[in-house]
């Protein structure tokens, strides 16, 4: 059966341009989600996540053991040597890097993987906890060890992601505050409430939020 995050990428205006600097890739139906933010100066960041991304995914459907830790960090192996590959190819030595998180929703279980400034959390029952990293960095996967946890999950549960700039600071104490006083918001109003902040300030944003359907505790 299909899980359909919702989602939204905002880009960044950059003088008269708008510029993709988050992107994700949507694999098996929606049960693994992976999301990329460029790191370096704005004219590489399609070309760093279009090769960082894809070489995930390459990774990820590699011949493995069948454990889903072990497909995760064998696509972030494959994207960290396929960007590596491209930063040591540039002409100038700007600092470039790509920050990574990838959500992967077995048999019950949420596995998270994160190398770089993105966030991830679960609220359940008037309680939202983080489960990204505390000190997640502004670099990437070329810099930062990877962080990765398994979390036991129940139908319901409410899982988002974003990657936090300034402006949004605020808009996610809000949101975390209105979920764990019992209001009752939609994946879609959450994602919206994400990524206001960065329409209304010109910056680059991406948000993810789904509920855990039945039918992945039941698989």
């Amino acid at each position: 059966m299909d899980l359909t995050p919702h989602s939204a990428v905002q880009r960044a205006t950059i003088g008269t341009a708008a510029i993709r600097q988050h992107d994700l890739r949507v694999l098996e139906q929606g049960r693994t989600v992976v999301l990329g933010v460029a790191l370096g100066p704005p004219r590489l960041w399609s070309y760093l996540l279009a090769g960082t991304l894809d070489a995930f995914d390459d990774g990820f459907h590699r011949p493995h053991d069948g454990r889903m830790s072990t497909r995760l960090h064998q696509g972030l192996r494959v994207a960290q040597q396929a960007l590596r590959t491209r930063v040591d190819s540039l002409i100038e030595r700007h600092p470039s890097d790509v920050g990574l998180m990838a959500l992967a929703l077995e048999a019950g279980v949420l596995h998270v993987l994160c190398a770089g400034p993105l966030r991830a959390y679960l609220h359940r029952r008037k309680s939202t906890r983080r489960l990204s990293a505390r000190e997640e960095g502004v670099d990437g996967v070329l810099k930062v060890p990877p962080n990765w946890c398994a979390e036991q999950v129940e139908a319901g549960d409410l899982v988002f992601v974003t990657a936090l700039s300034g402006p949004q600071q605020s808009a996610l104490d809000q949101l975390r505050s209105e979920l764990d006083a019992g209001r009752p918001l939609e994946p879609k109003q959450v994602v919206e409430r994400l990524i206001a902040p960065a329409a209304d300030e010109g910056l680059g944003g991406i948000a993810v939020a789904y509920r855990v359907p039945s039918f992945v505790i039941d698989s």
